[in-house]
């Protein structure tokens, strides 16, 4: 007969209420904690949390979301894109007491990504879908009644909150630095003009420079879908456009980094920037000021648009009932050494 295997005593699952005899609380306020409630003194919560940490105490995630009908998880979709990440996704979700996902999808599969969000029972929906043209009311249904606050310039959106850039002043202000430095022939290379803010800004260059006087110069449809392909796009695009061979003093580029490919399909075929075509283009990105020449742009702040989108977030989480907003940014004019007056 072999031996028989006789297991040692079991060890012992700390409870909410070891962590409470630790700190000296009562197991309500140390339920209070975990729930992230503010009806907790500082001193107190660094009290009970140092018991924790002491205890190696992990909340029961299951408990939690019956005490408070809450995950503590929110999902972040993009749609027919990338997010611009300018802050660590999980750092942010974590400073607010979250936990993140991260999802990607196409229109076709929009609405079950949302259906798995709503499964999940997260308690918000960041989205960037710089495409998407939805009714309110049509969106609203698809999100299932989590809160949801879009990445995005949604003009004309009343009923979702939303924070973005406003693309007409953007375009506004990239024409007028060209038309005061004497330009009068401006080709451009747009984005995927299915997405909002490149259609936007295409638009607003035809009907700006119309309303003094001019006619929109030569355009190439580019993408800037991703980093790998803005770059290749800028150059193919300028290449394209030279090949036109329509005359253009000032080149206009969706973003800084399709301008690097315009900037080399330029170098490429021998022409000077500044001094034969001035370049612009938009978002001001880390590597802008670094290009040579420096590269003239419109600066949008992405990392102040991210944390405006989580902060409101969490205000919709925290009370449903907050009325939905929409928060227009505005952009602003970095002027470097990639523009300059025409026939100096």
């Amino acid at each position: 007969m072999g031996k028989q295997l006789v297991s040692g005593p079991k060890k012992q699952q700390t409870t909410i209420r070891d962590v409470a005899r630790l700190s000296d609380v009562s197991y309500q306020t140390v339920s209070r904690v975990i729930n992230n409630s503010p009806n907790v003194s500082p001193e107190t919560r660094q009290r009970v949390l140092r018991a924790m940490r002491s205890l190696n105490y992990k909340p029961n995630k299951a408990a939690q979301m019956l005490n408070t009908n809450k995950s503590q998880i929110i999902q972040v979709i993009t749609l027919e894109g990338k997010f611009p990440f300018n802050i660590p996704l999980p750092e942010a979700a974590g400073k607010a007491g979250y936990s993140a996902i991260y999802a990607e999808c196409t229109m076709d599969t929009f609405a079950e990504t949302l259906d798995t969000a709503a499964s999940r029972m997260v308690d918000g929906i960041i989205l960037y879908a710089p495409k998407l043209e939805i009714d309110d009311d049509e969106l609203l249904e698809l999100c299932n009644g989590i809160p949801l606050v879009r990445r995005d310039y949604a003009i004309g959106s009343n009923k979702i909150t939303w924070v973005g850039f406003d693309q007409v002043r953007a375009t506004e202000l990239a024409v007028q630095h060209l038309l005061d430095l004497g330009h009068e022939q401006i080709a451009e290379v747009t984005g995927d003009l299915n997405a909002i803010n490149a259609h936007v800004r295409h638009s607003t260059v035809r009907k700006f420079l119309k309303l003094h006087g001019l006619e929109p110069g030569p355009s190439v449809e580019g993408d800037y879908t991703t980093y790998e392909r803005a770059n290749r796009s800028g150059y193919e695009c300028t290449v394209e456009l030279l090949a036109r061979g329509e005359p253009f003093t000032a080149l206009m580029v969706a973003n800084d980094s399709m301008a690097i490919g315009a900037l080399y399909a330029l170098y490429e075929h021998g022409i000077h920037v500044p001094d034969e075509i001035s370049l612009i283009s938009f978002d001001n990105a880390a590597h802008a000021q670094f290009t040579i020449p420096p590269l003239t742009t419109v600066n949008f702040s992405f990392d102040v648009q991210n944390k405006l989108a989580f902060q409101f977030l969490f205000e919709l989480i925290e009370d449903p009932d907050t009325k939905p907003h929409q928060h227009v940014l505005l952009p602003e004019l970095v002027v470097r050494q990639s523009t300059r007056q025409i026939g100096w």
